[in-house]
């Protein structure tokens, strides 16, 4: 029997979407696309360049020479020493461990020294961060905004012993978190950074620092306390889109932002209203009342927003009716059974 690698983008697969078949779309990695591509074969690099006497962007095209095995490094490096001296990026290390190399690459956040070139680029510096020039952004705010959550440990007593006996259940979150090489993609990805001051939320990276010593258990919950009270985590969609752009393949969301909101609602209560708002309506009426949620978050300032609410009843994203009455589905005596112990904490 002949094997046929997986690798190879001439073979079709069965998609496990919807059952057709496809090709090169189902094979994305790393050899299949240096297999699509022959040294010598020109790749158009389009970098989002900054105009500095201007003060605005321009997208500079080069055409790079393909060699085989060609990272967006190479290609980044090779523009800089043939067609553009001045094209500023950063790397350091070049092997994935340092994390400065990071740049968004055809709308994705990827560690340039890690990703395979592909025919046609647009190279761009990460979002949510200035621009200090081409492909270089200041990092000032990440670093401020970890130094400010102060994550250390701080301890109550001193060693027991040395090595002191840590279980792989007490660790196993903030063993997650000690992956992270600063690299920046996952605060580039995240869609509530990007709102700017309408939130206080500090980003996805800069929890994942901190989660390597808040979800220790050697810290002193006092300091998780202050720390976790700075970091506004309730703003988290859980989107997902920063565990999708992890090059170090952190669930970020589901063992760093979880455990780290559940110590806030532990500790900073007041933080986790919302949740508990949420909670305590789904374990008394057995479904969520947008309305009611809207209320008890809010208060009466909820109503001071005509314009709002008609356009959430036009949508029928809310019902007064069933919000004033107190309507419950069939599914409320199992809602509290679950959730009725902890449901409505203030």
């Amino acid at each position: 029997m002949t094997s046929i690698s997986p690798a190879d983008p001439s073979v079709p697969v069965l998609s496990p979407v919807d059952g057709r078949w496809s090709g090169q779309a189902e094979h994305d990695s790393l050899a299949a696309r240096n297999c699509r591509l022959t040294p010598g074969e020109w790749l158009t690099v389009k970098v989002r360049r900054s105009e500095v006497p201007a003060g605005g962007d321009v997208y500079q095209a080069f055409q790079v020479p393909y060699q085989k095995w060609m990272r967006v490094l190479d290609a980044l490096n090779w523009i800089a020493e043939n067609a553009a001296a001045d094209l500023a990026f950063r790397w350091f290390c070049g092997s994935k461990m340092c994390g400065t190399c990071a740049v968004r690459m055809n709308g994705r956040e990827v560690l340039a020294c890690w990703e395979a070139v592909e025919p046609n680029m647009v190279i761009e510096p990460l979002r949510n961060l200035p621009v200090i020039r081409d492909l270089v952004v200041d990092r000032s705010r990440y670093e401020d905004k970890v130094a400010s959550l102060e994550p250390w440990i701080e301890r109550r007593e001193p060693y027991g012993e040395f090595p002191e006996p840590l279980t792989h259940k007490q660790m196993k979150d903030a063993s997650k978190a000690l992956d992270c090489i600063s690299c920046m993609c996952c605060y580039s990805a995240c869609p509530v950074i990007g709102l700017g001051n309408l939130t206080d939320f500090a980003g996805p990276a800069p929890l994942v620092q901190l989660g390597q010593t808040a979800l220790d258990p050697r810290n002193d919950p006092e300091k998780v306390r202050r720390s976790l009270a700075l970091t506004g985590i309730f703003d988290c969609v859980s989107c997902y889109k920063c565990e999708e752009v992890c090059p170090a393949h952190i669930p970020i969301v589901s063992r760093v932002i979880e455990p780290l909101k559940a110590k806030a609602a532990q500790l900073v209560p007041e933080m986790a209203r919302h949740s508990f708002a949420l909670r305590g309506i789904v374990a008394r009426r057995g479904r969520v009342d947008p309305g009611e949620l809207i209320l008890r978050v809010q208060g009466l300032r909820a109503l001071g927003n005509l314009r709002r609410i008609l356009r959430l009843f036009a949508r029928g994203k809310i019902n007064p009716i069933k919000t004033i009455l107190g309507i419950k589905t069939g599914a409320a005596e199992a809602a509290m059974r679950l959730l009725g112990n902890r449901a409505g904490r203030p």
